[in-house]
């Protein structure tokens, strides 16, 4: 009864047609499969709507599958986007001393929420990060990635950017060459 109204309030609300509600059952007879090619966005269990993010078969990011929106986009890292929504920042506050604008909401809450995640604060030491990682011919998703968290192993590279240990890309060394430039980068920021 229940998953019905709110799969189509969410259709009409996010004006998307191709999604589905996954009904969590122990029963295999009540448990409902996906349509192919369909994004998951919640689980409806109980009266308890869970949001989920799911893929499409053809998308796996283990495997550096992101689909068609990531084959061209240019990932940032968080420091970047803090740096250009600083900037931007900047420019409200002088529009609002002309004007009657005032710096929105969402705004604010974005700039405060990638200030907090950001690695690296100056624009050098961002800039120097995207230099360094792109020595490595790394995708722009698995930079972002590995700017974003700055893992200190090995290990921790290749379980948070599993396809850095596909053959013939980069060995352990070079891994951990890469991770100590970042290191360093931050050391002297």
């Amino acid at each position: 009864m229940g998953h019905r109204p709110i799969a189509a309030i969410l259709r009409s609300t996010l004006n998307i047609s191709d999604i589905y509600l996954y009904i969590a059952s122990n029963n295999p007879v009540t448990r409902r499969r996906s349509p192919t090619n369909t994004k998951c966005i919640a689980i409806y269990e109980g009266n308890n709507l869970i949001p989920v993010m799911s893929r499409t078969e053809d998308e796996d990011a283990s495997e550096l599958k992101l689909g068609e929106d990531f084959q061209k986009a240019k990932c940032l890292m968080n420091s970047e986007v803090c740096l250009l929504l600083e900037h931007k920042y900047e420019q409200f506050k002088q529009m609002s001393e002309d004007s009657m604008t005032h710096v929105p909401q969402v705004f604010e809450k974005c700039l405060q929420y990638v200030k907090r995640f950001s690695r690296f604060s100056n624009q050098d030491a961002v800039k120097q990060t995207r230099e360094v990682l792109s020595r490595y011919q790394l995708a722009e998703y698995e930079l972002a990635v590995l700017g974003n968290l700055c893992p200190e192993t090995v290990e921790e590279a290749i379980t948070v950017v599993p396809t850095l240990k596909a053959k013939g890309r980069l060995d352990a060394e070079a891994i951990e060459k890469m991770l100590n430039d970042l290191l360093m980068i931050k050391k002297f920021e």
